[in-house]
């Protein structure tokens, strides 16, 4: 249940583990931290605020809590504030001399120990004046550096809005746009960074905005918002692959995808009607054929680490929370 000045904001963003539930509410600038109790109900225990140097634009910019991501005790939370310089010098200006409208952030703590909010590397960040991007990553609890070619892509791994990064132990998976607004992922074995990744891609088809992998699959999605529409039904498609096998597969279906294991959710947005949003829950065979456990109309919807997250739009400030289907 969320607290009663709860704002439309509340959950999205969610992490979980088997220790801890993270839950943004970034119109009030909040993480909200729950650990469940002996009878497995999730209680509240804490928030967490930002940094008081932290300078937050207008409440209504909802700057605090944008990406949340969880391993063992440790939490990081991410940020965008406004870029004081863009708008000194104007829209205009700013364009011309390639100022950035935005500033992001983020942040690391070890919730076990309560450890103050600790600045630290951006997920992404290209190195100056080459071709290579450097990856900050969560893995083990603690923050391990990688640094791959960006692979001749326009956009690697992130652009202003949407972070284009899936990691699963080893597997980092990282989603690029071509100059022709074409899209697909590369899939990099961290353990042999060196080595050629694994492209994933369909010809002529805008994907790479939204992926997530899991030790068995990997799934390369759009979520339908960052480009104009196009009329060829390629651009509205989600692309499968079994990393055991190389099985691949794509289904008629875009959307915010998220994995467990070798449960898939695809959270569709509708094109007309923002209530006629849907997710559908899906598991994957060993052909990375889908077949459909649930669909459901709901504000959003996600799932993660064995548990199917849903908010309605007539209740959009509570957070339904079901363990997924096992086998």
């Amino acid at each position: 249940e969320p607290e009663p000045d709860a704002t439309g904001a509340f959950g999205q963003n969610i992490a979980v583990n088997d220790k801890y539930l993270a839950i943004s509410d970034g119109l009030r600038n909040k993480v909200i931290l729950y650990t469940p109790d002996d009878s497995g109900q999730w209680q509240k225990t804490r928030e967490i605020l930002p940094p008081a140097d932290l300078v937050l634009g207008p409440w209504y910019s909802a700057p605090f809590g944008r990406g949340l991501e969880l391993d063992g005790d440790i939490l990081t939370i991410s940020a965008r504030t406004m870029n004081p310089e863009w708008y000194k010098k104007g829209r205009s200006q700013s364009l011309k001399e390639g100022i950035a409208e935005s500033l992001y952030w983020r942040y690391l703590t070890n919730l076990k120990a309560e450890t103050p909010l600790k600045p630290i590397d951006l997920l992404v960040e290209p190195e100056p004046e080459s071709n290579l991007v450097r990856f900050n990553l969560l893995r083990q609890g603690k923050i391990e550096q990688f640094i791959l070619p960006n692979m001749g892509k326009r956009v690697f791994g992130s652009n202003d809005v949407y972070k284009m990064v899936a990691l699963d132990e080893n597997r980092l998976l990282v989603g690029y746009l071509s100059e022709n607004e074409a899209g697909g992922a590369y899939l990099f074995d961290l353990a042999r960074p060196e080595a050629e990744p694994i492209e994933l891609s369909i010809e002529d088809t805008n994907l790479g905005s939204t992926l997530a992998v899991s030790q068995q699959f990997a799934v390369v999605g759009s979520d339908g918002l960052n480009y104009p529409f196009a009329s060829s039904p390629r651009w509205f498609m989600t692309l499968i692959r079994n990393l055991e096998n190389g099985a691949t597969n794509t289904i008629k279906s875009f959307g915010k995808v998220s994995l467990s294991g070798n449960i898939l959710a695809v959270m569709r947005p509708s094109l007309d009607n923002t209530y006629l949003s849907f997710i559908e829950v899906f598991r994957l065979d060993e052909n990375a054929n889908a077949h459909l456990i649930t669909k459901r109309t709901v504000h959003q919807g996600e799932v993660q680490n064995g548990f199917l997250f849903t908010q309605k739009y007539d209740d959009s400030q509570r957070i339904c929370i079901e363990p997924l289907p096992k086998n």
